[in-house]
């Protein structure tokens, strides 16, 4: 029976398994007085699925995200388009096999996925308006590395990795050059880059168990050059950066921001969000303007 990773705390799942539910939910979000605020929250999916990965556009006005469908009484992830302002949604993959992390390429006519065939999760490109003249077939990547999990992409041929193994390691890939680099192990699945500079941002375990913790750390690119920001709160396992260079994650319910410039002030709560969310918060994301958020509602 095929395996494919569902890319959710690295867990492993079987073709026939039922993959968990969650929900997007879409806010409107303000910084006033150093403080993040979230209004207006809205659900976006609400199907009873696996509905996950949510990746803002740079306009936005659509979001990239992962779906589970049916297919032949198979569960499998295609990669979604859903606007945000009519509420349509594009199935851009619609593949026999799973896709997930659509993540928009710099170039922004492709997005790219980590797509399972076969037991091998590797790094491919979809065009992102299919129905262009110009539009490209999709296709493989990076050839010679597996398996995937998350990645992120740092210009327009160098794109970090998370590659499972026994230790999970961090990866500088060049897609042109078909070479990568180990940068780092034993590290989570959020891989970023920090707006408004030139580092990308990941996580490393540090502990075991329930004492387990991750520290957020920093990449230069051009350097190599490796910092510790800080360490995510306890309980937190996802994070992102907001638009105005915060980062944040979630603590079951509660929304939390760090700001490097205030560092000594640690992370401090600016949203309860258990009114939508009961069970809790995992990924979240915001828009470069600042202006959105959209969170991944356990069901």
């Amino acid at each position: 029976m095929k395996l494919m990773t569902a890319l959710l705390g690295f867990m492993i799942f079987s073709a026939s398994a039922k993959m968990p539910g969650f929900d997007i939910y879409l806010g409107d979000l303000v910084l006033k007085d150093q403080r993040l605020k979230v209004s207006h929250l809205k659900a976006l999916t609400n199907t009873s699925a696996y509905d996950n990965q949510p990746f803002f556009l740079p306009d936005s006005d659509a979001l990239l995200y992962t779906s589970a469908l049916t297919k032949n009484k198979v569960e499998q992830t295609d990669s979604m388009l859903i606007s945000l302002k009519s509420g349509q949604i594009s199935n851009l993959t619609n593949s026999s096999e799973s896709e997930y992390s659509p993540t928009l390429m710099p170039s922004g006519n492709s997005f790219s996925v980590i797509r399972a065939v076969n037991d091998e999760q590797k790094l491919w490109r979809y065009p992102l308006y299919p129905e262009r003249p110009s539009a490209k077939p999709a296709s493989e990547l990076l050839t010679n590395i597996n398996p995937v999990g998350y990645h992120a992409w740092v210009d327009n041929n160098r794109v970090m990795l998370f590659v499972l193994g026994e230790s999970h390691t961090l990866q500088l890939a060049d897609v042109q050059k078909q070479t990568s680099q180990v940068l780092d192990e034993n590290i989570g699945p959020s891989l970023l880059a920090i707006p408004h500079s030139p580092l990308m941002s990941y996580t490393v375990s540090v502990g075991a168990g329930e004492s387990i913790q991750w520290q957020l750390k920093s990449y230069h690119p051009n350097t190599d050059q490796i910092e510790r920001l800080t360490t995510l709160p306890k309980g937190a396992y996802y994070y992102a950066w907001s638009g105005n260079g915060f980062a944040i994650a979630a603590v079951n319910s509660v929304l939390m921001q760090w700001d490097k410039t205030n560092a000594d002030k640690g992370w401090r709560s600016f949203a309860d969000v258990s009114d939508v969310c009961p069970k809790g918060v995992t990924r979240l994301t915001t828009n470069l303007l600042n202006s959105k958020i959209a969170l991944v509602c356990t069901l």
